[in-house]
């Protein structure tokens, strides 16, 4: 991908492009991303069983019944408790091993191209780097679809794995830019995918009001 330069460059053609080289011991956004949606799925389930034991549990106690007779009452609903959190917690583990053995692979940095004109951005994926990226997100859209949530899995899997060579996000389609400079990104989103544009700190500005004067009105005052 030499044709991509670390600075945000206008090319003869019209096409901005640039590369960006992301740490992932350190810039640990992706990560937290699927952890959150793991924890959404996994973790309203848990809650909900926690406050069904809990109202089994209570009036029992409030009542002064046996330990055991409690126990034989909750039974079910605190074994249930212990699967789903079980759940949860090992997929979480899970996915902070395989995240750490995708960065090692790695050596630490993905490289990430983009280009950009005056109707989308696209994030460009270079095989010889992308490959190790994908496993990581099959993973996550594989748990997805094993715990039930087919959609939520294929959101997983457009914005953590490659499915084709290019992620591209029509400015006409985005819905919403979430700003997070601290990561140097800028997170679009639209109804059916998410796309994570990275870009140095020094032309982070310039890419952020490019994109925010070419999105629709409405997805402008959606974004912070």
């Amino acid at each position: 991908m030499e044709n991509y330069p670390s600075r945000v460059t206008l090319f003869d053609d019209g096409i901005y492009r640039w590369s960006y080289d992301m740490d992932m011991w350190h810039n640990r956004y992706l990560l937290g991303l699927a952890s959150k949606i793991i924890s959404l799925l996994l973790g309203v389930p848990t809650l909900f069983i926690a406050a069904m034991v809990l109202k089994q549990l209570i009036p029992r106690i409030n009542q002064g019944l046996p330990k055991d007779e409690i126990m034989w009452f909750i039974q079910n609903d605190l074994l249930a408790l212990v699967i789903v959190g079980g759940l949860w917690i090992g997929i979480i583990l899970l996915m902070l091993i395989i995240y750490a053995i995708t960065a090692a692979v790695l050596h630490g940095t993905c490289r990430l191209c983009f280009q950009m004109d005056e109707s989308a951005v696209v994030l460009v994926r270079d095989p010889k780097t992308m490959n190790a990226v994908n496993t990581f997100g099959t993973v996550v859209a594989v748990i997805g679809l094993a715990i039930g949530k087919t959609g939520d899995a294929m959101r997983m899997g457009s914005t953590l794995a490659a499915a084709n060579s290019t992620g591209t996000s029509r400015f006409d389609s985005t819905r919403r830019v979430k700003i997070l400079p601290k990561y140097d990104l800028l997170d679009l989103r639209e109804w059916f995918g998410m796309n994570q544009i990275y870009v140095n700190s020094e032309d982070y500005e310039f890419v952020k009001g490019f994109i925010l004067e070419h999105i629709p009105d409405k997805a402008r005052e959606r974004s912070a």
